[in-house]
Order: structure tokens, then C-alpha cells, then sequence
């Protein structure tokens, strides 16, 4: 099959939408499927056109700009046009290049689906009525004309207001259980980010305002010395946070390590106690980081909010915490480095469960028979 995935996005950009696109392209084209992807050119000096190592290749179009973290693109009709496929795969958000990619489909009857990451919410001044003008211009085009769209939790479909009476199928984000495995401890990064000897809690993640990361700090002022907090990613919010720790008393127990690369992550996870995700809203729609962890043999902490909350198993696999509620993260991050005998029992489940759920061989068997849903499916009425 020809699958054509246009995703606003993609590498060198860094994120969990990237990097699930990467992974699902790689293994259908590890299967046999000729596979495409059609992006923007986010920075100048990109190619226009590069195959892949693991066998897809990807066309990118120009970028005039950027606003609120959207690559304004411009040509999407007309790569479509020299881009025949089977089945094209929209991503959402952002809106921009799936919204031009949908008005050009929308008469042409190829068959399309769209895995709806999250639902969009700008945490700017104004953010409400740009969100609102978001959901009428860009947002109808794109989901009437998909035969199935993918949401990859239940949960969060459920609370979504913009996927109510929509055809939908479940696919839950993906996870390299070869790369992220358990391994042993690893002393020399313990030694490099002065953490000998001392319980780590992890987070991994950007540093923007719905990640949370401001009340996993504040956690800290109720777990025990030496408890170390180990902050993975960079962001807007890295000044902020900064401060934050420094204004509390916080500095010698918070390592910002900024952006760690994909090979050097496993080592992160292989110190730490226990992982957390404190994110705060919908713009959390799955929490892939966190699968990272399971897969890894980590205990991991995740926000009870739609989507994160259905990644793990609560006290089987991985414990809930209220969000923006600093006391009982902490509360939680307390059960688990006080009991290595519960550690080591949602260790060694959330394993279990990246393995049965979250692997890639499973979760694109999922994704092929959604592929083959949406083009026996009718094409939608205009």
C-alpha cells in the first residue's frame, strides 16, 4: 500500500507526535508499504526531499513562518498532486498543513483517516478565542472528510467536545521496547550529575506551562534530603522554573540537564527511582515519555487527566496523581521510594504492559486493520 503521512511537523523538529510518525512509517515500510511523508521545511537549509534509513521517504514544503508553534506552510495542494497514494494519514494538531491537505483530498476520493493528538488550547492571552476561532475555520474540513479518526485513548475521546458522533478507532502511541529495556544502574552519569547515592525522580519532557513541571518542583519540599529531581527537556518555561526551584531552596536538588538525545535517554531512566508526568490539561493527549518508562522497567507518577490516565493501570502498573496538586505527587513519589519492594513489583509491570500494549510490532498490527477499515469504508458526504 502507498500511505502518504502529512504531519506539520517532523525531524529534525523534536516531539512525541514526531516521533510516533517516525516509528509507525519505519515499521510499515519495514513491512512492505512504500511510505511517504509530507512536512514543512520549519528551518531553512532542510531538503526538500530525503529518504530515511528505515525506508520511508519524506518531501517537505515551504514555511513562510511560525505562529503559536504551527508552521505556516504554503504548496500542500500541489506536493499532493505529485504524491498519489492509497491512503493519505493526517496528524492534528497542529492545523495548518492538515487543513490545506484536507481542502485539496476533500473532492478527490482517496481515502483518509486523522489521529487527533489532542484537542488545541493556547496558554496565551487570548488563548480562549483563538482556540474557538481554531475549532470553526480548521477543525470541521479535516474531521468530516476522515473515515476513521484515531485517538489513542479512550478517555480522552470520551471528554473531547470536537470528536462526539465522530467514526472513531482506538491506537495507542508506540514505544522501542528494544531501546528502552531495563538495564543496570549507570554510576558514571550518576557521577556526572552529582547524584551518588541519592533516590532520583525523573521527568522528561518540554518545559511548557501544561507539562506541570512547576509542581513537581514544589513536591520536592515534601520529599526527603537528598531526593534529587532530574528535569530532561528544555523549553519557555526553563527560566521560570529555574527561578522557581531557586526562590524555594531547590537548586542543589534540581539537575536541568536540557534536551537529552534519544541514545542517551535509557541511561536517564536506568538512575532514576521513579518517572514522573505532572501534566495539567488536554494538551497532554497521551504521554508517550511516560511509555518510555514502563518499557523500561521504571515505576512511573502520571496526572489523573484524560488520556495520560489511560496510559497506566492505577497500583498495577503505575500510580495517579492529582493534578496541580503538588502534596499528593509528592504523597505518591513518598509510597514509592520508601517501598523498593513496590518499585520493583509496577517496575516490573508497567514492563509487562509496554510489552502487551505500547510495542510497535502490536500497535501498528492495530494501525494496518484501521488502514484497511478506512478504505473499505464510503467516502463521507461533503
Amino acid at each position: 500500500m502507498r500511505i502518504l503521512q502529512v504531519c506539520p511537523y517532523f525531524s529534525p523538529h523534536v516531539g512525541g507526535v514526531e516521533t510516533h510518525v517516525e516509528m509507525i512509517s519505519g515499521e510499515l515500510a519495514r513491512r512492505g508499504h512504500d511510505v511517504h511523508i509530507l512536512t514543512s521545511a520549519h528551518r531553512p537549509g532542510l531538503p526538500t526531499s530525503e529518504t530515511f534509513p528505515q525506508g520511508f521517504t519524506v518531501h517537505r514544503v515551504p514555511c513562510v513562518g511560525e505562529i503559536f508553534r504551527t508552521p505556516l506552510t504554503r504548496g500542500v495542494g500541489k506536493a499532493l498532486a505529485g504524491l498519489p497514494a492509497d491512503l493519505v494519514h493526517l496528524h492534528y494538531p497542529p492545523p495548518v498543513t492538515p487543513f490545506q491537505a484536507a481542502r485539496f483530498l476533500r473532492d478527490r476520493g482517496t481515502p483518509v483517516c486523522l489521529t487527533y493528538h489532542c484537542d488545541l488550547f493556547l496558554e496565551i492571552p487570548g488563548g480562549r478565542w483563538l482556540t474557538a476561532l481554531y475549532e470553526r475555520v480548521f477543525l470541521p474540513t479535516p474531521l468530516d472528510l476522515a473515515r476513521r479518526i484515531i485517538v489513542h485513548s479512550e478517555s480522552y475521546a470520551r471528554t473531547s467536545r470536537a470528536l462526539q458522533g465522530r467514526p472513531l478507532a482506538v491506537v495507542p502511541s508506540t514505544v522501542d521496547t528494544h531501546r528502552f529495556a531495563p538495564r543496570p544502574d549507570d554510576p558514571g552519569l550518576r557521577k556526572e550529575l552529582r547524584a551518588e547515592g541519592v533516590p532520583v525522580v525523573l521527568f522528561v519532557g518540554r518545559l511548557v506551562p501544561h507539562k506541570g513541571v512547576e509542581d513537581l518542583i514544589l513536591a520536592l519540599l515534601d520529599l526527603p534530603p537528598p531526593t534529587l529531581l532530574v528535569v530532561a527537556g528544555d523549553g519557555p518555561r526553563r527560566p521560570a522554573l529555574e527561578r522557581l526551584a531557586g526562590s524555594q531552596g531547590l537548586l542543589s536538588r534540581v539537575r536541568f540537564v536540557g534536551t537529552v538525545s534519544d541514545g542517551d535517554l535509557p541511561r536517564y531512566h536506568a538512575i532514576s527511582q521513579v518517572v514522573v508526568l505532572p501534566s495539567n490539561n488536554r494538551l497532554e493527549g497521551f504521554g508517550l515519555t511516560i511509555v518510555e518508562a514502563m518499557a523500561s522497567g521504571r515505576p512511573v507518577i502520571v496526572a489523573d487527566v484524560p488520556g495520560v490516565r489511560d496510559v497506566i493501570e492505577n497500583r498495577r502498573d503505575g500510580l495517579l496523581a492529582e493534578p496541580l496538586l503538588s502534596t499528593d505527587i509528592a504523597h505518591q513519589c513518598r509510597q514509592l521510594l520508601g517501598d523498593p519492594a513496590l518499585r520493583e513489583e509496577l517496575g516490573r509491570r508497567a514492563r509487562e504492559s509496554a510489552l502487551r500494549k505500547y510495542d510497535l510490532s502490536v500497535v501498528v498490527d492495530r494501525l494496518e486493520e484501521v488502514y484497511q477499515e478506512v478504505i473499505r469504508s464510503p467516502q463521507p458526504e461533503a
